[in-house]
């Protein structure tokens, strides 16, 4: 498929036009489009919706702190963006963070991916490492490594349309952040795929810092964190490997 015709969704808040223009700008410098997906700010969320899906993330038990209003308008965002993509005529469609860095290498590796889809599969951007490598494989050159935990964080990846229906079909009760049910492969099965050497990288800094973690946390509430994180995430690798 031709770049210019490769369906691409961009996150953006309302409220942060300067990250808009960043991506923008390295998006056209390589003669590719896209379409603004509105980002839901969390913060403008009325408190008794966010109350609900803070209780329902905290009574979930699958996932390690209750989530705060930023992450709960970031998760909903995503939410947002599989719809469109599980409604777009594309077998899969590319979906980005405002935030992120794109590299020289970008414009040709979704160029490759694109004549290869698959729209049971997700494929991460960034580059990041999973848990336990299960498979890799070569499409002309770009190498995809599947792991047993597929990596955290929500950078840019290309969604199969059949993909993200799975996940709908998923969060009928909020519960988790998206990153965090993508890794949950004892419950959706959809394999998430990363690139050997990606090709987007987070640079929040370069734009302002993050838009969700506005608010300082608790001492108390940072140090339980810190020690139930690595015992969630342990679990979570656990679970795969018992599923398979």
């Amino acid at each position: 498929m031709n770049a210019t015709k490769i369906p691409i969704y961009v996150i953006n808040l309302d409220r942060s036009p300067n990250r808009l223009s960043y991506i923008s700008k390295q998006l056209s410098k390589l003669k590719m489009s896209f379409e603004r997906m509105v980002a839901i700010d969390g913060h403008q969320i009325q408190p008794q919706t966010l109350q609900s899906y803070q209780q329902q993330s905290k009574r979930s038990w699958i996932h390690y702190a209750t989530l705060s209003a930023g992450e709960v308008g970031c998760t909903l965002s995503w939410h947002n963006a599989w719809r469109a993509v599980s409604n777009h005529n594309s077998k899969a469609c590319v979906v980005l963070e405002d935030d992120v860095k794109i590299h020289d290498n970008f414009k040709n590796v979704i160029e490759i991916l694109f004549k290869h889809l698959d729209e049971n599969i997700v494929i991460d951007l960034s580059g990041k490492k999973g848990m336990i490598e299960k498979q890799r494989k070569n499409i002309n050159g770009v190498v995809l490594i599947r792991y047993q935990t597929p990596p955290l964080k929500n950078q840019g990846a290309i969604y199969g349309k059949l993909a993200t229906q799975v996940f709908l079909n998923k969060i009928q009760n909020f519960k988790t952040p998206v990153d965090t049910l993508q890794q949950m492969l004892w419950l959706h099965n959809v394999q998430t795929w990363s690139l050997d050497k990606g090709c987007i990288s987070h640079q929040d800094f370069e734009v302002g810092g993050s838009t969700i973690s506005t608010k300082k946390k608790k001492l108390s509430t940072k140090i339980k964190n810190e020690l139930s994180r690595p015992l969630w995430r342990m679990w979570i690798v656990i679970r795969n490997l018992l599923s398979n």
